[in-house]
């Protein structure tokens, strides 16, 4: 799902009957640019109002206070981020369409949002609400993909240990490399990565059909 589609649809869960000249979504639209590229702390209500261009107390016709908003941005987060780790896991049968399905996910900005992950991990350093939210994203995700590894005859200890080096492997990635490294690069290690992943060899027509769906024409 994109992100403004998604931000409509996190906007309207619990949104108040009323009519502004600004939607929920356009306030939550700001903050999570805001988030994104400067912290939780610059997500104020001033901040907001200024880019908008409107007076703080449009804010109020939205959400309750920051705290409401806040929570709006976990929201998000879990509904893109984490979701689609869990998602990728769904439908898929093999072992390696499962792991480049994974990878996919973590590839696609429209299914997962670098940097606004990041500044998750960050506010929960420091919030126990983001910490709590956090904590229970992670352990989520790298259940699901220890019982995709058992579900492929892996044992569970292996397949917690597979699952918690994969899932950590991404978790840090951007936090080394950054957020900008190109495509063909990071899809350079593609047979390497799958092969630590899952002690297999990756057959060179999927690779090959990954890179192509991955890397722009």
């Amino acid at each position: 799902m994109k992100s403004r589609d998604l931000i409509e649809q996190v906007a309207q869960e619990g949104e108040a009957a009323r009519v502004a000249q600004l939607s929920r979504a356009d306030w939550l639209a700001v903050a999570l640019e805001l988030f994104k590229t400067e912290g939780i702390e610059a997500v104020r209500v001033t901040r907001m109002a200024e880019a908008l261009g409107v007076t703080r107390g449009s804010f109020y016709w939205h959400f309750k206070h920051r705290e409401d908003l806040q929570n709006a941005l976990i929201v998000f987060w879990q509904k893109k981020n984490v979701q689609s780790v869990l998602q990728a896991l769904d439908e898929n049968h093999a072992l390696d369409d499962g792991i480049l399905s994974l990878f996919s996910a973590w590839l696609n900005p429209d299914r997962f949002e670098p940097g606004l992950d990041l500044a998750m991990r960050d506010w929960a350093r420091r919030s126990p609400k983001a910490n709590d939210a956090v904590n229970e994203a992670d352990t989520l995700c790298m259940d699901a993909i220890a019982a995709f590894y058992e579900r492929h005859g892996f044992e569970p200890v292996e397949a917690r240990a597979r699952a918690r080096t994969i899932y950590a492997c991404q978790i840090g990635y951007y936090v080394v490399t950054g957020l900008h490294e190109p495509m063909a690069i990071r899809l350079r290690y593609l047979e390497s990565i799958y092969a630590i992943m899952t002690g297999q060899a990756l057959a060179p027509e999927k690779a090959e059909r990954f890179r192509a769906a991955h890397i722009p024409a």
